[in-house]
């Protein structure tokens, strides 16, 4: 096998090159399934021109990755969209587990079938130096202060999202703890 490459490459540079490629390209393309309705984007930015809109379910092939974008070719159509919308692998709709176990980004960004996992990113707790070291901002307060709604637009909004006002009885005083008693 070494040999019979060895002699393509030198007696055919270009056909082993392009057969390499071809091979690069396949090794590199990796089923997925979108998990949820998605925009594909004709660039890896929020802010590049729409390509068209995939329905969760679809599947494709990821052709490229960058950061936290995955380049996707569906059908006819090839753009962008957040890794975190995809399920890398193959879909086995009678398996239990985890679809794309078995392949390689499969294993790094998947599966998130039966997964309870919580993440944060890029968020860290307060120390003492930095509560030492904090001071007043009024004219952050007054920035914070503008994100405020008011109870009617809360109302409105809640009704817009099917909400409604529930209301509940209080429970009645609260236990005294220097009596022990618990009425």
């Amino acid at each position: 096998m070494r040999r019979a490459v060895a002699t393509l490459f030198k007696f055919r540079p270009w056909l082993g090159m392009t057969l390499l490629a071809t091979v690069a390209a396949t090794a590199l393309a990796e089923p997925v399934t979108l998990e949820r309705d998605s925009v594909l984007r004709a660039e890896a930015r929020t802010d590049a021109a729409v390509v068209t809109h995939l329905a969760k379910g679809t599947t494709g092939d990821a052709v490229a990755r960058q950061g936290a974008w995955v380049q996707v070719k569906s059908g006819a159509v090839t753009g962008w969209l957040y890794s975190f919308n995809v399920r890398f692998g193959a879909v086995n709709p009678g398996s239990g587990s985890g679809a794309g176990a078995g392949s390689a980004l499969g294993r790094v960004f998947g599966p998130r079938q039966q997964v309870n996992v919580t993440a944060t990113i890029g968020i860290r707790g307060l120390d003492e130096e930095d509560l030492k070291q904090a001071h007043f901002d009024e004219n952050q307060m007054r920035q914070l202060d503008g994100y405020a709604a008011s109870r009617e637009q809360a109302a409105a909004q809640a009704g817009k999202s099917g909400l409604s006002a529930t209301r509940v009885e209080y429970l009645g005083q609260l236990a005294d703890p220097a009596s022990g008693s618990n009425p």
